[in-house]
């Protein structure tokens, strides 16, 4: 009984002993912030390119988060477009445990332009904090900051953008006479390109001249004689450049056909490749597909391009993100021709602009279709037939 008594009493010691121990320990439980504060320096950002890299175009600052937990903390900015709902963000972690971060005027200017920003025009951006434990637990987001942001061009030119661009020469069908065709002046497709899709004779050349009616001072072209004929660099030629009206004629292919010619004057070089077919311009167009409103049923009115010009067509409508659209000609479930990427495209890729086939019996029904941006929103899509392509802008 003695015994019984005593190993009972040692429990009893042995469990106040615990509980006393077990209470005067502090107790360390990791739990996420109910309020996250974050802000801009700046409202309105107008980004210049001069300098651009040392000036300091916003900072932001956060909360010093308490995770109750000396954990290292984690911060990442995100930045989405107005309509944006930071599923697929512009993302740049921040060093641990620092509570500001600024932008340079260059930094900014790349962002902006990386989702889709008008340069010259001021834009909305979203911006926001997402802080988090290790492993990427307990994460928790700042308040959402609205910036009005104005982007410079990225674009940095080798020579100057003329103004009109004509093939002329042996290889296209003026062979050196004047005035030069329609069907020879190439379209601007976007701030450094000019495309053209072409009937070339084989076997001759041609160069780049900026009038119709007479040889340009100065006009483009290959840099030597030597330039591949389907890819190369090129030069202006005329009598105040350096050296004076130097280069050689643009060597074309040796096969007649449909070709697509480019001339980018960001890096002085041109392209020539085989084209399935010179495409005529048809009589209406419009959007169709998983990203559009309809997805792939017959579209209506609101899916119909706007005719621009002869070859030119345009369209403002919501695309869902991540989704896929093709052109077609009537307002019908599909057509033939319709018009999509050629084979060999980036099928599961958003691209801004890009090259359009027709897609039917004429090509055995080839291509791909076009993927929207990863970010749902209203967007402006043109559609040149003339140059064959098309180019998609966030409104």
């Amino acid at each position: 009984m003695k015994k019984i008594i005593f190993n009972l009493s040692a429990f009893i010691l042995g469990l106040i002993f615990i509980t006393s121990c077990t209470d005067n320990d502090p107790k360390y439980v990791a739990s996420t912030p109910s309020e996250f504060k974050a802000n801009s320096s700046l409202d309105s950002i107008v980004l210049h390119q001069a300098g651009a890299g040392a000036h300091t175009a916003v900072t932001f600052k956060w909360d010093s988060l308490i995770y109750n937990v000396s954990t290292p903390v984690t911060f990442t900015i995100q930045l989405d477009t107005l309509n944006g709902n930071f599923s697929n963000p512009i993302e740049e972690e921040v060093s641990t445990n620092k509570y500001e971060a600024s932008y340079s005027d260059s930094i900014l200017n790349l962002r902006a332009l990386k989702l889709q920003l008008k340069p010259g025009q001021v834009n909305k951006i979203k911006v926001r904090l997402k802080s988090n434990l290790q492993y990427n637990a307990m994460v928790a987001y700042s308040n959402v900051i609205t910036l009005n942001v104005t982007p410079y061009s990225g674009i940095v030119l080798k020579y100057p953008m003329p103004l009109a661009l004509y093939l002329q020469g042996g290889a296209v069908a003026s062979n050196w006479g004047y005035p030069i065709p329609d069907a020879q002046k190439m379209v601007q497709v976007d701030e450094q390109r000019f495309a053209l899709l072409v009937s070339l004779i084989g076997g001759g050349s041609f160069d780049f001249i900026t009038s119709s009616t007479a040889w340009s001072d100065p006009a483009y072209k290959a840099l030597t004689s030597s330039e591949s004929s389907a890819a190369g660099n090129f030069i202006p030629s005329g009598s105040t450049t350096t050296p004076q009206w130097g280069g050689s004629d643009i060597t074309g292919p040796t096969t007649s056909g449909a070709y697509k010619v480019v001339a980018d004057f960001s890096t002085g070089t041109y392209s020539v490749t085989a084209a399935p077919s010179i495409l005529t311009a048809p009589s209406d167009l419009y959007i169709v597909g998983d990203a559009t409103p309809l997805a792939w049923a017959a579209p209506d009115a609101t899916q119909k391009f706007t005719k621009v010009d002869e070859n030119t067509f345009k369209i403002t409508i919501h695309l869902t993100g991540g989704k896929n659209y093709a052109f077609i000609t009537a307002a019908l479930a599909w057509t033939d021709p319709a018009y999509v990427l050629p084979i060999g495209s980036a099928a599961d890729s958003y691209t801004t602009s890009g090259d359009i086939i027709e897609s039917g019996t004429v090509n055995s029904w080839g291509g791909v279709n076009m993927k929207s941006p990863a970010s749902s929103g209203n967007y402006i899509i043109t559609v040149n037939f003339k140059s064959g392509t098309y180019n998609i802008k966030q409104k």
